[in-house]
């Protein structure tokens, strides 16, 4: 009823006109590297999957994709795309029939109330019988962004506020938009935070890679934040030095 109205409208309003950034700085490059070996037969599911610009070269690639998603515009260019289609609220159970090879969580979980039931729920989405798979079962991947890296902290001691520093890749104009009331992340997590509910879920580590910690801003402070947080540090202390994560979970 009403909530669902205010959650739609927040989907087709405010957070339209931040899909449409992500869409244009998102690419399969996000999932390319954590995807299992494939047999050519595999089905997605990209759940929350904004405008497709992650998994859509799995389409062009050959593979049958279906998305979740509920902002409208998104949807139109999804059938236009060759998705097959669920408009769903995701914070509410999805009950979808079909099983799926892969289940996609990019960018999702962090937005939720609920993350470790969306996960739940993704997890029963997994086709347990197909025998193309390392002889059944599937995968989940997710990615999802860290809290708090050694500049978040920073930012959250001398300001604060909660609202990531990495919300400048929208624009100063939209990063200005962002308070404690209408911030679009409302979980937030630490390495050890995903880790736990893939345990508790039964979930097998299959691939885990970090994401160095970003700054867009000040050539000098950007150049000490990347001396610190790179490729070849982020993993010795994901806790401090890492702003994303992903993981890809192997489901019997």
């Amino acid at each position: 009823g009403y909530f669902l109205a205010v959650f739609e409208s927040y989907y087709n309003d405010f957070y339209k006109e931040l899909s449409k950034i992500d869409m244009q700085n998102n690419s399969f490059s996000k999932i390319e590297d954590m995807l299992p070996k494939l047999y050519g037969n595999e089905e997605f599911l990209d759940i929350g999957c904004g405008y497709g610009s992650v998994s859509y070269e799995l389409i062009k690639k050959g593979f049958s994709v279906s998305g979740v998603e509920i902002n409208n515009e998104a949807l139109k260019v999804l059938l236009d795309r060759g998705f097959k289609i669920y408009k769903k609220d995701i914070s509410e159970p999805l009950n979808i029939n079909e099983r799926f090879n892969i289940v996609l969580l990019l960018d999702v979980l962090e937005h939720v109330f609920d993350p470790m039931r969306l996960l739940e729920e993704s997890v029963k989405l997994i086709n347990r019988d197909n025998n193309d798979i390392n002889a059944g079962g599937g995968y989940i991947i997710i990615s999802v962004p860290l809290y708090f890296d050694l500049l978040d902290r920073l930012k959250i001691l001398f300001t604060g506020s909660v609202i990531s520093l990495d919300n400048l890749c929208y624009g100063i104009d939209n990063y200005k938009k962002f308070r404690s009331y209408n911030y679009d992340h409302i979980r937030f997590f630490r390495p050890r935070d995903i880790l736990e509910m893939g345990e508790k879920l039964g979930l097998i580590v299959d691939k885990v890679s970090y994401g160095a910690t970003g700054y867009i801003g000040n050539k000098i402070l950007k150049f000490i934040v990347r001396l610190i947080s790179n490729k070849y540090t982020v993993n010795l202390a994901p806790n401090l030095l890492a702003h994303s994560m992903r993981i890809r979970w192997k489901v019997k």
